[in-house]
């Protein structure tokens, strides 16, 4: 009988502790189960308030952020120097375009080296202008494309490409796209000249449209030169003018058009048209990086002679400028290194940059 006690109290006393490690259990699974749906219900933001906001002499971003980087020393089996990078993280795997890749396959976070994908040549399924895009398609990790020769392709889960389908065709050799992006399974949307377009796939057919006119209109001879961003789940896109300190925050339709205007005048349309005047003058924005919840823009503010002649003294740094969807200003920080190529790790909010002055060119960045 004393036995049969004994063990009764055992067992009753490991239910209790089961049912701690349980309860326990049950309130980390809850508490993930509430921030996934949190993640999943916030999808609508405020609607854009419209306008021009004229910021010159502002300071709206108060105290600037210094942060320091991480320098990744790649394998020694590996010594590479991309040509006008451009990179995707996609869970465990970073892909970067290149020019004379022409696309890069890497572990991530390891950052180390998996194979090369695509050739370089204008033969079939091959790439002149190759460019890396995010997908929005579960079939594909990313997409790769050739901005010339407008042919479309997907990167699947087993790192093969399949061709998808000719979405662009040149009639000239100006008349190309340069930078792309997916807004959903079967569209995409690309600034060109002074408007943005978006392009929708139909079976096998593709209609073009037009969204937006980004033409400034207090300084219409300045180019419309610049970088988009965008994010579909927020019905939200952002460009940022390359020669202007200005950015236009608009709804994925372009109805609904929000500009800050850091600069509001002395625009030098002169200096902008003559021979080499493009790189005799301020470069602003240079790249805009988005996320779920916010945007984030790589600035200069200089041209980039200084930048050229201040990355050889050794004094190399850029700032990054960070925004909501409505297009309020939230922080600015000033990194220690320069670079036009960079991506976003979202899950952490790791800057990933590429430097052109390093022979390990990688960097890293912990924004917040």
């Amino acid at each position: 009988m004393k036995k049969l006690l004994f063990c009764t109290l055992l067992c009753l006393g490991l239910g209790a502790c089961g049912g701690r490690k349980t309860a326990a259990t049950e309130e980390q699974e809850r508490q993930e189960t509430d921030s996934m749906m949190i993640e999943e219900t916030i999808t609508e933001l405020p609607p854009l308030e419209e306008g021009e906001v004229f910021l010159k002499d502002h300071d709206p971003f108060g105290e600037v952020a210094e942060l320091q980087g991480t320098h990744i020393v790649e394998p020694d089996t590996f010594i590479f120097k991309p040509s006008s990078p451009n990179m995707v993280i996609k869970d465990s795997l970073m892909i970067m375009q290149s020019q004379n890749a022409p696309f890069y396959l890497f572990h991530y976070p390891e950052f180390t080296y998996i194979k090369t994908v695509g050739i370089t040549g204008n033969g079939p399924d091959e790439f002149i202008s190759p460019y890396v895009i995010s997908s929005l398609n579960p079939a594909y990790l990313c997409y790769l494309f050739d901005g010339r020769k407008g042919t479309l392709y997907g990167l699947d889960t087993k790192l093969e490409t399949h061709f998808i389908q000719k979405i662009h065709t040149s009639k000239t050799i100006w008349d190309y796209i340069e930078h792309i992006y997916a807004s959903s399974e079967n569209s995409f949307i690309y600034p060109k000249g002074r408007r943005i377009y978006r392009i929708i796939l139909e079976g096998d057919s593709v209609r073009t449209e037009e969204i937006s006119n980004i033409t400034l209109e207090h300084a219409k001879k300045v180019p419309t030169t610049g970088c988009l961003g965008i994010n579909p789940s927020r019905n939200r896109m952002v460009y940022a003018y390359k020669y202007a300190k200005i950015v236009k925050f608009m709804d994925m339709d372009g109805k609904s058009v929000r500009t800050l205007n850091f600069q509001q005048s002395g625009f030098d349309e002169g200096t902008l048209h003559i021979t080499d005047g493009l790189d005799s003058n301020v470069t602003y924005y240079m790249q805009v990086v988005p996320t779920r919840d916010y945007v984030y823009l790589t600035y200069s503010g200089r041209t980039p002679y200084v930048v050229a002649t201040e990355v050889n003294k050794g004094n190399r740094y850029m700032y990054v400028e960070k925004y909501d969807w409505n297009g309020n200003p939230i922080k600015k920080y000033k990194l220690n290194d320069f670079s036009v190529y960079t991506a976003i790790d979202k899950k952490t909010n790791k800057l990933v940059l590429v430097t052109y002055y390093n022979d390990d060119p990688l960097i890293v960045y912990q924004l917040d």
